[in-house]
This record gives C-alpha cells, structure tokens and sequence, in this order.
C-alpha cells in the first residue's frame, strides 16, 4: 500500500480506549474460548442495530448473535453515569457510547467483549453500493412507506439505499416487532458474505483500497484494532470464513411484562446460549 494511501487510511480511524472507559471488572480473557466482536450499527445517536460475533481459536468457525434493541437489562455504571437495574439495551449506547454496549453485553453474557466496531449508516449505504449491490432473496415482498423500501419477494439486487432501508425495516413485516428486523439483518449478513466469498474481494487491491477508504470513514473501533495493519487482519479473518461456517441466531427473549412493548431476556435459554460458544 502506497505510503499517502495507508497515511490517509490511518487518518480516518477513531478509536475508543475500552481499557480507560470500562472502570469495573471484566469477563477473563481465557486462552481457547472465542474471539468476541461486538458489531454495532449507529443512526441519530443510537445503536439500532447489535451483534456479537464469536470467532473459534481455529478461526474457522463462526457466530453471530443478535441482540434485539428493546431487551430490558441491568445496565453497568458507564462513566460519570449511575448504573441502571433496568434499562433498554440501546440505551447503553445513547448513555456512554460503544464502550457502555461493550460493558453492558459483557454484564449481561458473562463473556469477553475483545473488540467492537460501530458504523455509521450512511458508510454502509456507502459500502453496499461500492460492491455494486447485494443479491438477496426475500421470503416476502415489502412495501413499506415508511422506510421507502418496496421490492418483490424472490430474488433481487439491493443497491445501498435498499439495503439501508432493508435492515431498518420492521412495520411492514411479520408482526412488527425488532424480532422480525434481526431476520432481514440476519439474512443481509449471509448474503454480505457470501458476496465477499464469491467474488473474492480482498485479493484486489485496488478493490481494497477503495474499501477500506469507506470503511475506515465511517467506522469507529476499540484502540485493539484501531490502526490498519490490526484492522486488516481482523478483516482477513472474517472474510476468510466460508459462508455456511458462520451460524445466525438471536438473543432468546420473552415479553417484558412491566411493558408489553418490550422483551426481556429468557432464562435459562439466554445463559445457556452464551455459555454455549
């Protein structure tokens, strides 16, 4: 990589110092157990979209659990910031930003949050439409004012202002709810990556660069992987990955019965799927 390219590249990155925002006793980092990610999806000040990936020591193997927005959970001091018995889970983020998601996964999973990385939507409208859209096969069609989407169900191709509005989408599918949403986020990551696989992006590097120039203008990660040559490597490992190795599920939640509007982890299957990775 050129010497401006890489300077430029650098330039662009903001980091988060977990170490310094997350006062309070942390999960173990133990030899073995998965390298967890936290994925974070940013609009207006918000986290509207979480997922935490859990890489295998092989590195062959991955999951990728869903966290609906709405889960009622104990929130963990974050800064200057009391700690909260009970709060909505996207709330961690409006109150302390991505080091307080990071906390409050890590209180609520029992497990090693190792890096996150949030972006912002508009990077990854961005993104989608570098990679020349998305092939994807709805199960149902949507229309759907409110988002603006509206688009068959079967096959099609999603340029970055589809498949922003395809992730956000919840009204106009199924019952409504954010359970409904994860499905189109989760079925958007399988075809993400089957893109990735198929057309072998990273082997450009032109293509790479033009990539990682969007990415790392829209991203924010922890200072573990805030410099380039880190980034890349954590990006290698992801993209290396073969679709059907990669396993999709959601946090499992019940009604929160104070408001019927939200849910609250179910137990024990929700300790049981943590310890389960």
């Amino acid at each position: 990589m050129a010497g401006g390219s890489y300077w430029r590249l650098e330039s662009n990155l903001k980091t988060v110092d977990l170490s310094e925002e997350i006062t309070h006793p942390r999960p173990p980092s133990t030899p073995g157990r998965p390298l967890g990610i936290l994925l974070l999806g940013k609009d207006d000040g918000r986290s509207d979209t979480a997922m935490v990936v859990q890489l295998n020591a092989l590195g062959d193997q991955a999951r990728v659990v869903s966290i609906p927005r709405d889960t009622m959970v104990p929130r963990p001091q974050c800064g200057v910031n009391p700690p909260a018995a009970i709060a909505m889970f996207n709330n961690a983020f409006s109150t302390g930003g991505a080091a307080c998601t990071v906390a409050t996964v890590e209180q609520m999973s029992g497990i090693r949050i190792d890096h996150f990385v949030q972006i912002d939507f508009t990077g990854f409208r961005d993104v989608v439409d570098r990679l020349g859209g998305i092939d994807i096969s709805l199960p149902e069609a949507i229309d759907d004012d409110k988002s603006g989407l509206h688009v068959p169900a079967g096959p099609t191709k999603l340029d970055g202002t589809q498949a922003l509005a395809f992730v956000r989408t919840r009204y106009s599918i199924g019952d409504g709810s954010d359970l409904n949403r994860i499905k189109n986020q989760q079925l958007f990551m399988r075809a993400l990556s089957e893109k990735l696989a198929n057309e072998n992006w990273l082997a450009s590097p032109q293509k790479t660069l033009e990539l990682a120039d969007l990415l790392t203008r829209s991203v924010v990660t922890d200072t573990g992987i805030g410099s380039i040559p880190e980034l890349a490597d954590l990006a290698g490992k992801l993209t290396a990955l073969k679709p059907d190795a990669i396993t999709y599920v959601t946090l499992p939640t019940e009604t929160y019965l104070p408001d019927p509007n939200r849910v609250q982890p179910k137990q024990p299957e929700a300790d049981d799927l943590w310890k389960a990775a």
